[in-house]
């Protein structure tokens, strides 16, 4: 996978200094696998829910989002398990729920305008 050698590159850089700040990279690490994900998918499917359940959800969500999706890659494309393809799939896992959430939001917004 020698087209992704520009991303490790970009990765590369940022890793390092995150090395030397430990509990910076643990509580990066735990938002981005553990809550933010899940945060993401909860604002698609539950729309009437305070902040409390969607923070709660949020959590159950990331953790079966993120490694389901890791181990549905390894297992169908032989995708290896590693940090930069962990970080990868974390990234598009939650973005993809944001672009869905945008495009509704305007879809909404240009029905509700037009009639």
């Amino acid at each position: 996978m020698e087209w992704l050698s520009p991303i490790g590159e970009i990765f590369g850089f940022g890793f390092p200094v995150l090395e030397r700040l430990s509990i910076l990279r643990a509580i990066v690490g735990f938002i981005l696998v553990f809550f933010l994900p899940g945060f993401t998918w909860t604002l698609v499917f539950f729309r009437q829910i305070n902040i409390i359940e969607r923070v709660a959800l949020s959590f159950g969500l990331s953790i079966a989002v993120v490694t389901l999706s890791l181990l549905l890659l390894n297992r169908l494309f032989g995708m290896r398990i590693t940090g930069l393809n962990s970080a990868l799939v974390i990234i598009v896992v939650t973005i993809l729920p944001v672009a869905i959430y945008y495009l509704n939001r305007v879809i909404k917004q240009r029905r509700g305008g037009t009639t």
